[in-house]
């Protein structure tokens, strides 16, 4: 698995992806399922925070009917589709982990996860967003490893239909040279403690 993302971040990178609910949404990378899980939730247009309880809702000047109604306005405003969302990881226990993940954030019904090698993944539709979180390598024979994974999901990434939304996040200072192609933009992010890339394609 990469290293594991913030519900917060991983939204980020949905949002940054422009992805609404409507193209197909893939995460080749998925590890516990934490990207493809935040593109339901906001395909669906769920509130945050909906299915938490707070401490606020015991404060004795707090109405809980004023409570109710604003969960209840929330509920309306979720929509009910279906939506074309997929999560593959080549480790098995990463991808039973990310079902049962998306299980707990009530959208298993929403996203299809299956065990997949990124370096094969294709998909024919004209257009989609990929947004994934790859193993860094930051210890020195992993990052010889990541190098060889950029390289080959790079290559399987130049055969994509040209109008996908790629977006990968790196800490590797040499991923570009290693996926094969410069990114059309970059933003610079923290994963935790972790100056990152965001390399956005096309």
């Amino acid at each position: 698995m990469g290293a594991p993302l913030k519900e917060t971040l991983a939204a980020a990178l949905v949002t940054l992806s422009r992805y609404r609910g409507k193209d197909p949404f893939c995460d080749p990378f998925c590890g516990s399922g934490t990207i493809p899980i935040e593109a339901a939730l906001i395909a669906k247009n769920r509130a945050p925070g909906l299915d938490r309880s707070f401490s606020a809702q015991r404060w004795k000047n707090m109405d809980a009917k004023l409570w109710m109604d604003a969960a209840d306005e929330a509920m309306d405003k979720e929509f009910h589709g279906t939506y074309d969302i997929w999560g593959g990881d080549i480790d098995p226990a990463a991808v039973e982990l990310a079902k049962h993940n998306a299980s707990l954030a009530g959208v298993e019904d929403c996203i299809r996860f299956e065990v997949a090698d990124a370096g094969q993944f294709h998909r024919d539709s004209e257009y989609g967003q990929l947004v994934t979180n790859p193993p860094y390598g930051e210890r020195l024979l992993e990052k010889k490893e990541a190098e060889e994974l950029y390289r080959v999901f790079g290559a399987a990434m130049a055969k994509m239909p040209p109008k996908w939304r790629i977006l990968v996040l790196s800490s590797h200072t040499e991923f570009e040279r290693c996926f094969g192609r410069p990114a059309g933009k970059k933003r610079k992010l923290y994963n935790g403690m972790l100056k990152c890339d965001l390399f956005m394609y096309p």
